[in-house]
């Protein structure tokens, strides 16, 4: 669990920060882990609650860092920050990379193609 003094202290350094968290597209674009990819005994960080106690849960996975959260957990804490919660990343500057080398160009196909 996570200290209170320690949380009091997360919470001052957000109150403090003058940018923004992330937008509400960026944390509904989370990815998910597939329940089966999770282990009887892994926890959220934040609320310290197994995943296994929900009976339908939804656990978001940071690029990046590759840190877990329950998806209400990080939604609230990615509304006021941009770092990862527990290694302090910031999630917004790791952009995925979108592979275009593969893609078959339009070339004047005209409205029918």
């Amino acid at each position: 669990m996570i200290p209170v003094s320690l949380q009091q202290e997360w919470m001052e350094q957000m109150e403090q920060a003058d940018k923004k968290g992330c937008s509400e597209s960026f944390i509904e674009s989370l990815p998910r882990v597939p329940l089966s990819k999770i282990k009887k005994d892994d926890n959220c960080p934040i609320c310290c609650c197994t995943y296994e106690e929900d009976d339908h849960p939804l656990v978001a996975e940071l690029p990046h860092c590759g840190h877990r959260f329950d998806v209400e957990c990080i939604s609230v804490w990615l509304s006021k920050s941009t770092s990862c919660p527990l290694c302090r990343d910031d999630v917004m500057s790791h952009k995925l990379g979108i592979d275009t080398s593969q893609v078959e160009l339009e070339e004047d196909w005209g409205m029918f193609g």
